[in-house]
């Protein structure tokens, strides 16, 4: 009996395991750089769950309740991979296809300023950098990248009053600002 009850509260959630880890090593791959593994990996955890049927019903029972948004979260991530590997066009198609299934997705609509920025269309960049300030106040990539482009704009003081809680943390609005841009290959634009 106490065998069948531990089957029964493991099993579900190594099924869960099972069923996510083409994207958790979708992640893995893009946090050391590597695009096309995390591509394929991404590709192929979408073309998984797209097939089943249930897999956006029972994620809540595995994430504590939460629905997290896996599918929208995987084609953001393909348009990481299509950024980091300098396909700017590309990305924003997945960003603005991932924020067409969930419009408050913060990294997606994040990815979308960043790719804007580097087809240069600074207005549309900021506009999506200020909707991601008003979703998570707190997303400091969001933070910089609108402080970069109200600099470039001449809005310099604009861009202090974006960047002063930045400065008020004791940190150096311009060394992270360097970074930001040398991740995305801004600075050798």
């Amino acid at each position: 009996m106490l065998v069948l009850f531990l089957v029964a509260l493991f099993l579900p959630g190594r099924w869960w395991h099972w069923k996510t880890r083409r994207f958790r090593r979708g992640l893995r791959h893009l946090k050391r750089g590597d695009a096309g593994e995390a591509r394929s990996e991404f590709e192929a955890f979408l073309f998984q769950v797209t097939r089943e049927q249930n897999f956006r019903r029972v994620q809540p029972y595995f994430n504590l309740g939460r629905s997290y948004p896996y599918q929208v979260a995987g084609r953001a991530n393909l348009g990481v991979c299509d950024l980091l590997q300098g396909k700017p066009d590309a990305a924003l198609e997945k960003f603005r296809a991932a924020l067409a299934e969930e419009p408050s997705w913060v990294p997606a609509r994040y990815g979308e300023a960043v790719a804007l920025r580097l087809l240069d269309q600074p207005a549309e960049a900021e506009r999506s950098a200020r909707q991601v300030l008003e979703l998570r106040p707190s997303y400091l990539a969001a933070r910089l990248l609108l402080g970069s482009l109200l600099q470039e704009a001449g809005r310099n003081a604009e861009a202090d009053e974006v960047l002063a809680p930045i400065v008020e943390e004791g940190r150096d609005p311009e060394a992270l600002l360097q970074a930001l841009d040398n991740q995305w290959g801004i600075g050798e634009m």
